[in-house]
Order: structure tokens, then C-alpha cells, then sequence
């Protein structure tokens, strides 16, 4: 993204350029198949014709003419099967390539964001942009070609059309062509409505990530009901948009199916009407609706490239938006890697620091900036908060204790030495080495305490127990299932404050940095707990865990500062000390402000002296004498790390999906009702269609001779213009018959399908929401808004839009059956053949499918969850500097996703490899019979 200056057409253009290019090698020969189909139906028509009418001609005469037409007809559809299939497969994993490459870069980027560049950003933006963008760039490339391809195809039928029939085709073109306009206007519709439903969705995802996160304040203060009418609103709105942009997708299907038949209509209106010489014959007419179908194919996709090329651009101008935003400064902090030379130098060096915390309404992540460290106001574009005249050095083996009152710009210190907020142009910050960082709000990942320590560091069993035993973890470890290979749950849910606060400074202990930055680590913790934290950390550092770390612990602990190195006191985000204990005892400021609080922090020391806080027991000393603790390991064995799991693994269905499901939906969608009209609707659809092509047949058999239809006589069509109106105006009533079957159906199967997915979505939601808390502690959170945010779309679209074609689908298979075998009596023993051998393909292809497909939508969880706890701990991460460690364990995450998405769109193309063949086969028996 960056070598091509922030260009991210040029970018995506570049990674799926290897197997784009191939795909559409592939479509070339496809559509030189396909075109050349429609040709040879021609000449073999024309051979039937001519043998018919000739009487000498005899039986191997017609199959000498006709056979080869026959075999090159199969031989064009076995290779348009196979070239079609490989294109649709290059596509596919071109698409796939985009999205694991844009989600990796979100990913990434999310980690680098600086404070501004978070502002504006919630989670909801950021799960929006991987849940739902990057599928609609997944989709754009999918009929990528499409924009050379179409063009293409729509010119070469058109000069095929002025070739069999002259000028009179173009009237028909002109009506396929104008679709084109139409299709642009009812992609913009639905961009128009589909920026407002993201809006919306969005603001839902807000909410409901909102309430997943804090589901144990919600449960404790009975807010579910509130919660449910707050989403229930949100989803309504959405709920309008849904609808008329599936009554919009319903209004392209009507568009797509009627506009053939009305190029052919008036097509062959024009054909006969301009003169009375003109004569349908089968030939003509069969391969004239031939090349119309194949024209609607090209015009079809032309508009639904637009429209989804529409969402892909607004996806892809939200990706680029996001990318564009404001990074940390890597010059903001100047790091040395170097942590071996002059080691009895500074590892934290502060000059001159000024320090700008964002503007008033900024916002940040991860406790980046903290109340102590807000101002009501501030001017727009000024800061809301400045820290001043900081000047310090931290050598290692050095306790530098940051103290100060609340808003004093203690944790502004800290966040300014990590490089998070901006400072001065002659502020200068200089660190040597590595950094380890402990918040004052605990960064805890959902995985087990050993991880949560060891934070993608090398293992090291006796420095890890020395850690445990320094922050007083081995007591805790002993009470659980499995030790330190006890599950902790999301946001260390299972655990208390001080204990997740413990985990998070061992965290830091055991990396054995340069620097240490402790944020008020203290405040979590009881009494006696935090004495002996103090005392096995800081009291004696050169010996200690932390030898040869410089470390700056922020405390309000005023007791502790005569067992410091050095002390800095921070006062309205100013520096008015800095030095020894003894120094501070001696200093007596100018500012009577200033001179008031140190003495108010020298009586705050002398009444902890005076309470002899060094007697305090801690809570565990309380439960078990020190000398009770055993010596021996606490390190759990990995076979034993069953015990404590407490995260459920995601169920999935096996097999294909149950018949209850299916009946669920029907029963969403309106139950009996609507199957009933949905299936009189489909079979008044099916029939118009039918009868139009039978009404067809029967006309051009009334070229030369009078046909008596329903005890009506019509006259031949060589009566001239009289005799063609009679024809005209039965077809007519056929063709608007159609029509408006077609728009009811259509709209019928969409509607039904916007009533399930109401119905789901609003009892997944009340399920959820009154669920049990040991529900949330055992479930991921990424798993939960899994299904808030790709699923809800899925079922709210893609399964609408699905289900309407499938139902439309199962309508074309019977009518075409009925028709073929009331046409070829003969082809009912190819067709029980051909169902037979479906059946197996069917039935192999839908239990390894539908499971691929389930390994698809359960390997999408993982990365919501990591994406989630990227965003909370960013912060922690670019501070232990492990971008690249948690990086590579989401992109780990993608890459089972995209396997199983590959795995899936292989198996379809598997699937219609050999149907395509079975039609081929089909097709090649009817034209023998």
C-alpha cells in the first residue's frame, strides 16, 4: 500500500493480478464456446428443415447432415463447462487472496493508529470494515471480467442477429441495451440504500458490542429489556432499509427474466410486420431467442457488475479511509536497540518533555488517556491537557516513582514516553532497549494465564516461577482447575481485579526489559498484597527480577517514595520535582500552590509510617502461612491442560442441513400460507413461459399452411400482415400474463424472506441477552458478534436471495422436465438415468460442501475475537513491540478461513463441472432422439 503511494485500487490490482489474469484467459474461450452454441442449433435446425421438406431425402441422409452439428454442439458445451468452472474458480481465489490481504492490513493498521487517528473510530466501525467490506471486494472480484466480457459478448450476438435476421434485430438490442441505463439507476438505488443500511448496522453493532462488553453490569442492573428495546428500535430502522433494497434486488430479478422475452417479442413483431415476406421458421426463431437469452446473460451481469462494483467502490473508499488515518509517530520516541553498550547509562532519558493530550472530545483505546488526565474544555484544535517541564533519566537498576493528585498528568507521562500522544518539537524522549508496560486497567487476553505471562516470549521455567512467586500468584494458581494453564476467559472475566492486575505485572516482569512502565499497579491491589509486590520488585532491584531495568512506577502509594530512587512529583500537568527522597525533604517550592501539596503529601507519608502498613497481611498470607506454601512446582503439565478450559468449542452442524431448518424457514417466512401462493404464483409464472414457447412453435409451423388451435382457426402466415397480427396478439397476452406472474412471484419469495430473517434475528437476539452469565464466561466474544454482524447479514441477504432463486430454481427444473419429455417421450429413460446419476453427485458433493461451508462461518470467529482484543490492547502490544507476534496469530486465523472458503468454492466448481456435463450429455441425447 505504501510502494504505490496509498493507491488501493493499484494495490489490490497487484496482489490478485497472478490469478486474475489466467481467470480471464479462461473466459475468452468460455464465451468462444458459448457463441458458438447458439450458431450450430442454427445449421442444425436449417438441415431438419431441409430434409423435411424434401421428399427424396432419406434417414441417413438427415443423420449424415445433422450428426456433426450434434457432437460439435456437445463438444462446445463440455468445453464451455470446464473453461467456465476455471475462470469462476481463478475469480473466486483472486477475491479470497483481497480480502485476507485487506483484513491482515486492517489488522495491522489498527495496531499503528495514534490516539488521532482513533478519534471518530469505534469498534463497531472497525468489525463493519472486516465482517462486511471486505466481502463486498470478495464479490466485486468474482465477476471481475465481466467488464471486458460483457461488452464483448453483447457486440458479437448483435452482429450474429444482423447476420440471420438484418436490421430489424436491432430493435430487440435496443431494448436490451436500454436495460443497461436501468441497471445503472437501480444500482445506484441500491448503494444509495445500502450506505444508509451500513449507517444503521453499524449503530447496531455499536450497541450490541456495547452490551457483550459490559453483559455483567447489564445483568447485575436488570438493563436487558432496556438493551432489547434499544436494539429492537435500531434493527427496525434497518429492517425499512433492508426491505427496499431487497424489493429493489426483487425488481432486477423481474428486469432480468422479462427483458429477453420483450427484445424477442418485439423483435419478431418488427420482423413480420415490415414486410409481408418475412416468415418465422424454426430455425430463425429458436436461434433468435438462443442469441437473446445469451444477450441477456452479458446486458444481466453488466448491471450487476455495476451494482456491486457500486458497493465495492464505497467499500472500498471506507477501507481506504480507514487506511489513511494517522499512525503513531515511530520519531515521537527515539529507541535504541542496543541495550548491551554503556549499561550504566540511562535507558529512559525525558528533555524538555512537553506533552498534548488529544483535543477535549478526543477519544482513545486501552485507557490511553485516563480521567486523571481529562480537562473539561479545550479549544478546537488546541490540547485538552498539557504536561510541561518534565526532565528525567532512568538508569538501569534505578525506581524512578511518579506521584501527583488526580489530573496531575501521571499517566499522560507515561503515555507520552510510549510515543502515544504528541509532544513538543523540542521535546526529546530516548529509551535503550526493550519496554515492558503494566496499565492501571489491565490488558488480558483470552487464552491461559502461561500466555497472558509469557506474552509471546520463549518459555523459561525457572525465571517464570520466580515471577509467579514475586507477584504473588502461586497461591491463586493452586486454587484453580489447571494452574497456569487455566483458561482466563475474554477480558479476564474469570478473575478479580488485583488478580488480573497481578497477571499484568508479571507480564511485564518476566520480558526482563530495558525499560519498565508500571501505570498505578498499586491501587488494585489490597494492602498487604501491594507491600509485598512492592517489596519483591522495587525494594531491591539490582537484585532482583528487574535487574538492569530502569523502571518508572506511577503511584499514588506515598509511603513507598523513601524506598525509591527517585522521585518526580507532577502537579496540573507540571514538573515541580525532581530528585532523592532526601532532596524532596529539603525542597521548598515558590509557587505557594505547589509548596501547599508536597506538604500535604509529607503528612499523607508520615500517617502511613505511623499505621505500620508493613504488618499488614495478605490475603493469601491470611488463608495460609507463608510457610505452608509449598516449594515445589506450580507449573501445570500440558496433558493436564483440559482442566482448565472454560471456552466451549463452536458447534457446527455435520452433513447437510436437517429438514427441520428448512421447514424453520418456510415456517419464518409465512408458513403454510406462503408455500401455497408461492407455489400457484411460480406455477402461473412457469406456464406463461411455457405457453410462450409453444405459442411460438405453433406459429412457425404456420409458415406455409392454415393450424387449427383450441378449434380456432388461424390463417398461414403467408395471408401477409392480417394473418401475423392474429399470431401478435396472442402473444402478447402471454407475454403480460408473464409479466405479472413474474413480479409476483419474485417479490412474493423476497418478502418471505425478509419475515424470516426478522424472526431469527430478534430471537437470536432475546436468546443471547437473557442467557445465563456462565454462558458469556465460556463463549468468545468474536464468536457472539460473529453472529451479530456476518451472519446477520448473510441471512438478512444472501439467504433471502438464495432461498427466492432456489424456489425459482425447483419451479424452471419441473417445467423444463414436463416440457422435454412431453416434446422427446424418449428422454424420460435419460432423465431417470441423468437424476440417478445427479442424485450421487448431489449427495457426495452435499456432505463434504455443507461442512466446508460450516468451517467457513466457525473459523470467521476467531478473527472477529483477535480483531477485538487487537483494538483493546493496542496500546500494551506496540509497547512490548509484539505487532509482529500477534499479527502473525490473526493472520493465522484468516488463513484457516480462506482454506476453508477455498476448499468450499472448489467443491461447487467440482459440483458444476459435472452437472454441466450431465447437461451436455442431456442435450446431445435430445438431439438424437
Amino acid at each position: 500500500y505504501e510502494q504505490t503511494g496509498g493507491n488501493f485500487l493499484k494495490t489490490l490490482w497487484y496482489i490478485s493480478a497472478p490469478t486474475f489474469l489466467p481467470a480471464g484467459l479462461c473466459q475468452l474461450v468460455a464465451l468462444a464456446s458459448q457463441l458458438s452454441v447458439p450458431i450450430c442449433v442454427m445449421q442444425l435446425l436449417s438441415a431438419v428443415e431441409s430434409s423435411s421438406s424434401s421428399s427424396t431425402s432419406g434417414g441417413g441422409n438427415i443423420l449424415a447432415q445433422t450428426i456433426p452439428y450434434v457432437l460439435l454442439i456437445f463438444f462446445l458445451s463440455i468445453m464451455n463447462a470446464f473453461c467456465t468452472q476455471r475462470y469462476q474458480f481463478l475469480s473466486y481465489q483472486s477475491g479470497i487472496i483481497i480480502r485476507t490481504a485487506v483484513t491482515s492490513a486492517i489488522y495491522e493498521k489498527s495496531l499503528k493508529l495514534s490516539p488521532r487517528g482513533r478519534q471518530g473510530l469505534t469498534s463497531g466501525n472497525v468489525t463493519n470494515l472486516v465482517a462486511t467490506d471486505t466481502q463486498k471486494l470478495f464479490e466485486v472480484m468474482h465477476d471481475g471480467h465481466m467488464a471486458w466480457s460483457a461488452p464483448l459478448a453483447i457486440m458479437i450476438v448483435i452482429i450474429l442477429l444482423l447476420v440471420i435476421i438484418g436490421p430489424t434485430c436491432l430493435v430487440g438490442a435496443f431494448i436490451l441495451v436500454g436495460l443497461v441505463p436501468l441497471s445503472k439507476k437501480v444500482a445506484y438505488a441500491v448503494v444509495k440504500i445500502r450506505r444508509r443500511r451500513v449507517a444503521v448496522a453499524d449503530e447496531r453493532i455499536e450497541i450490541i458490542t456495547a452490551m457483550l462488553q459490559g453483559i455483567k453490569v447489564t445483568k447485575l442492573n436488570n438493563y436487558e429489556d432496556k438493551f432489547e428495546a434499544r436494539v429492537a428500535e435500531t434493527r427496525q430502522r434497518e429492517m425499512k432499509l433492508v426491505r427496499r433494497e431487497q424489493a429493489v434486488w426483487g425488481l432486477t430479478l423481474v428486469i432480468r427474466v422479462f427483458t429477453p422475452v420483450l427484445a424477442s417479442a418485439a423483435t419478431f413483431a418488427t420482423y413480420v410486420l415490415v414486410s409481408e415476406s418475412h416468415i418465422l421458421t424454426a430455425s430463425v426463431t429458436f436461434t433468435i431467442l438462443m442469441l437473446f437469452n445469451m444477450l441477456k446473460f452479458p446486458i444481466n451481469q453488466a448491471g450487476q457488475l455495476l451494482s456491486k462494483a457500486a458497493l465495492g467502490i464505497q467499500a472500498m473508499q471506507r477501507i481506504s479511509q480507514f487506511m489513511d488515518r494517522d499512525e503513531q509517530d515511530p520519531d515521537t520516541v527515539d529507541v535504541s536497540s542496543d541495550s548491551s553498550e554503556d549499561k550504566d547509562g540511562a535507558v529512559l532519558e525525558v528533555k524538555n518533555g512537553t506533552f498534548f493530550v488529544g483535543t477535549a472530545d478526543s477519544e482513545s483505546n486501552e485507557s490511553s488517556f485516563t480521567d486523571e488526565d481529562k480537562t473539561n474544555d479545550g479549544p478546537g484544535g488546541a490540547a485538552a491537557f498539557t504536561l510541561s517541564g518534565v526532565n528525567l533519566s532512568v538508569k538501569r537498576g534505578e525506581v524512578l516513582a511518579v506521584v501527583g493528585e488526580v489530573a496531575s498528568g501521571k499517566s499522560s507521562l507515561i503515555q507520552g514516553v510510549l510515543g502515544d500522544i504528541k509532544s513538543s518539537d523540542d521535546t526529546i524522549v530516548a529509551t535503550r532497549g526493550s519496554i515492558a508496560f503494566a496499565d492501571q486497567s489491565p490488558f488480558i487476553l483470552s487464552c491461559t494465564v502461561r500466555d497472558n505471562i509469557l506474552f509471546g516470549s520463549a518459555f523459561d521455567e525457572e525465571r517464570y516461577e520466580r515471577v509467579l512467586d514475586a507477584c504473588c500468584l502461586r497461591p491463586d494458581l493452586q486454587m484453580w482447575p489447571a494452574g497456569d494453564l487455566t483458561e482466563i476467559g475474554e477480558r479476564g472475566v474469570t478473575m478479580s481485579g488485583g488478580q488480573k492486575q497481578r497477571v499484568s505485572i508479571a507480564r511485564a516482569v518476566y520480558a526482563a526489559p530495558d525499560v519498565a512502565l508500571f501505570d498505578d499497579i498499586l491501587s488494585a491491589l489490597d494492602a498487604g498484597t501491594s507491600q509485598r509486590v512492592f517489596d519483591n520488585l522495587f525494594e531491591d532491584v539490582d537484585n532482583g527480577l528487574l535487574h538492569g531495568s530502569g523502571v518508572v512506577l506511577v503511584t499514588h502509594a506515598v509511603h513507598v517514595l523513601q524506598r525509591v530512587t527517585k522521585i518526580l512529583v507532577l502537579d496540573s500537568g507540571a514538573s515541580i520535582f525532581y530528585g532523592t527522597w532526601d532532596e524532596l525533604q529539603m525542597f521548598e517550592p515558590q509557587n505557594p500552590l505547589h509548596k501547599e501539596k508536597l506538604e500535604s503529601m509529607r503528612s499523607s507519608l508520615q500517617l502511613s509510617s505511623n499505621g505500620d502498613v508493613d504488618k499488614i497481611p495478605t490475603e493469601q498470607e491470611a488463608e495460609a502461612p507463608a510457610e505452608a506454601i509449598p516449594s515445589e512446582s506450580i507449573i501445570t503439565k500440558t496433558e493436564n491442560a483440559y482442566k482448565g478450559e472454560i471456552m466451549t468449542v463452536e458447534e457446527r452442524e455435520h452433513g447437510v442441513s436437517s429438514l427441520g431448518i428448512w421447514i424453520l424457514w418456510f415456517a419464518y417466512a409465512g408458513g403454510f400460507v406462503f408455500v401455497i401462493i408461492q407455489v400457484i404464483l411460480m406455477a402461473c409464472d412457469r406456464g406463461s413461459y411455457v405457453a410462450i414457447d409453444w405459442w411460438l412453435a405453433t406459429w412457425t409451423s404456420a409458415a406455409e399452411q392454415s393450424i387449427t388451435v383450441f378449434g380456432r382457426e388461424f390463417p398461414s402466415q403467408t395471408d401477409g400482415r392480417f394473418a401475423q397480427f392474429q399470431y401478435l396478439a396472442v402473444y402478447a397476452v402471454l407475454v403480460v400474463s408473464m409479466l405479472v406472474f413474474l413480479a409476483a412471484r419474485s417479490q412474493w419469495a423476497v418478502f418471505g424472506g425478509i419475515r424470516a430473517c426478522e424472526r431469527v434475528f430478534s430471537t437470536m437476539t432475546r436468546r443471547v441477552l437473557h442467557a445465563p452469565m456462565s454462558y458469556f464466561d465460556t463463549t468468545p466474544l468474536g464468536r457472539i458478534l460473529n453472529r451479530f454482524t456476518f451472519d446477520t447479514e448473510q441471512v438478512d441477504i444472501t439467504l433471502s436471495q438464495f432461498m427466492s432463486i432456489f424456489i425459482i430454481a425447483c419451479s424452471w427444473l419441473v417445467a423444463g422436465q414436463v416440457v422435454m419429455i412431453a416434446v422427446v417421450p424418449f428422454m424420460a429413460a435419460v432423465n431417470v438415468i441423468v437424476l440417478f446419476l445427479y442424485v450421487l453427485i448431489l449427495r457426495h458433493y452435499r456432505w463434504s460442501a455443507a461442512d466446508l461451508q460450516r468451517l467457513d462461518a466457525v473459523s470467521r470467529s476467531p478473527i472477529q475475537a483477535s480483531m477485538n482484543e487487537g483494538l483493546d490492547g493496542s496500546t500494551t502490544i506496540r509497547a512490548f513491540q509484539k505487532n509482529s507476534y500477534f499479527l502473525g496469530i490473526f493472520q493465522n486465523y484468516i488463513d484457516d478461513n480462506s482454506s476453508a472458503m477455498l476448499n468450499f468454492v472448489s467443491s461447487r466448481r467440482w459440483l458444476a463441472v459435472r452437472l454441466e456435463t450431465l447437461g451436455a450429455f442431456v442435450t446431445l441425447s435430445a438431439c438424437l432422439f
